[in-house]
């Protein structure tokens, strides 16, 4: 029977290739709504590709849970708690993305041949779920009782918390490549001034987390020589949480640019931003801090 160490190594590599997985389609979803084609669309698929996008920020947001919790609540140690959670959280996030390949194939089948673009898209939906789930559940190992607890390495630590950092690296990395790519656009052009300065301060946000989240990897090699000490330990926890705090407002900012410009109504863009701010923020932090306070 695998350690706990290896339950949750592997369970954060996993999350790592969802998220990995994840950020084309996010990114994509994001670039789509500044392509002229994406103007000529009928009204009912364009809002169905923006609670498409909003739905999968919100899977990116419980695929990233683990991360914050595991320094908040766990200091760093391996608990069957943090366990169960990370598994909870891969369950309910990789739904989301599932939702997502369909509305993209919807939206891609609709330009193509608009008469199978529900049909089309309703199967990319089926196969996902198929996989991801039904196949999972039906072949369901019976797996009962709690794994040994044991006390973790400083070493053990550190590794875990670099690939923390990875794991909310790629979100970042593909969120500031639609920020950067999106200015040079047509679309861009036709946005309204807030709109505007919200992007242009998405792409400070998410450069600043991006920043935090590499500069644990310079620290352990320039100023500690690659050691391993408590206090190189509590320096990446700090830049990690204060990244994933940047993250949450370039989502949230470059959310309402593109429900701005998909809605035309910047009070809507403005309620659905802030809606996805809180809720990054209480799985992130408050979720985390609560559950500390018990």
């Amino acid at each position: 029977m695998a350690t706990l160490k290896d339950k949750i190594e592997n369970a954060l590599n996993e999350a790592r290739m969802l998220v990995l997985g994840g950020q084309v389609l996010i990114g994509s979803s994001y670039r789509a709504a500044f392509n002229p084609g994406f103007q000529r669309l009928p009204r009912t698929v364009q809002l169905a590709h923006l609670a498409a996008l909003v739905l999968m920020l919100a899977g990116l947001g419980a695929l990233l849970l683990p991360c914050p919790f595991h320094r908040i609540v766990e200091h760093g140690e391996n608990t069957n708690r943090l366990h169960r959670l990370i598994t909870r959280m891969l369950e309910i996030g990789l739904f989301p993305f599932a939702v997502g390949l369909g509305v993209n194939a919807h939206i891609a089948m609709t330009v193509v041949k608009p008469g199978a673009g529900l049909t089309f898209g309703i199967l990319l939906l089926m196969i996902p779920l198929a996989i991801w789930y039904a196949y999972p559940l039906a072949v369901r190992k019976d797996m009962k009782g709690d794994t040994e607890e044991k006390p973790v390495s400083l070493t053990e630590k550190i590794k875990e918390a670099l690939i923390e950092a990875r794991i909310i690296l790629p979100g970042a990395q593909a969120l500031l490549a639609f920020q950067v790519a999106s200015v040079l656009t047509e679309g861009f052009d036709q946005l309204s001034a807030v709109s505007k300065s919200m992007h242009l301060a998405g792409i400070l946000a998410v450069s600043v987390a991006i920043i935090l989240l590499i500069a644990p990897a310079a620290c352990h090699r320039i100023s500690f020589r690659g050691e391993d000490s408590e206090e190189f330990y509590r320096l990446s926890g700090r830049f990690t949480l204060s990244a994933i705090f940047c993250l949450g407002l370039g989502i949230s900012g470059d959310l309402f640019v593109v429900v701005d410009k998909i809605t035309k109504s910047g009070n809507t863009a403005a309620v659905i931003s802030a809606a996805m701010l809180t809720f990054l923020y209480a799985i992130w932090f408050g979720y985390s801090y609560w559950k500390k306070s018990d």
